[in-house]
């Protein structure tokens, strides 16, 4: 059941991640730093479930940008441009540990038989 879970939930992160990158995009209407906040938070959550800290950590950093804080949360940072930047910085990162780790998870899952179940 668990591996289940995890295959339905790994592509929700990347489409997320997606997402987010397309919502700090410079191009994008929408930069609205509340809702990347929102998102960041969302995909933390996601990303933990799935034992993903690298991803985790990187997705907090998105949530405390997009509440105009620094990557630890605890000062502010007054430019939404200087936080969009670093939330488009991140997500390159973020993308890219996501991508490894969704080979090593798919790798895994598809290796696992299913357990035996009984009536």
């Amino acid at each position: 059941m668990a591996c289940k879970f995890a295959l339905v939930c790994a592509p929700t992160l990347l489409q997320g991640v997606a997402s987010t990158k397309a919502r700090a995009s410079p191009s994008s209407k929408s930069r609205d730093l509340s809702q990347l906040s929102s998102l960041g938070h969302f995909l933390k959550g996601s990303s933990a479930t799935l034992g993903l800290t690298k991803v985790k950590d990187g997705c907090e950093k998105i949530q405390h940008y997009g509440a105009k804080k620094d990557d630890t949360g605890t000062k502010d940072e007054p430019s939404e441009d200087i936080c969009l930047d670093r939330i488009k910085e991140i997500l390159v990162l973020v993308r890219a540990q996501y991508e490894e780790a969704e080979k090593v998870l798919k790798e895994f899952y598809e290796a696992k038989p299913e357990p035996v179940r009984s009536e």
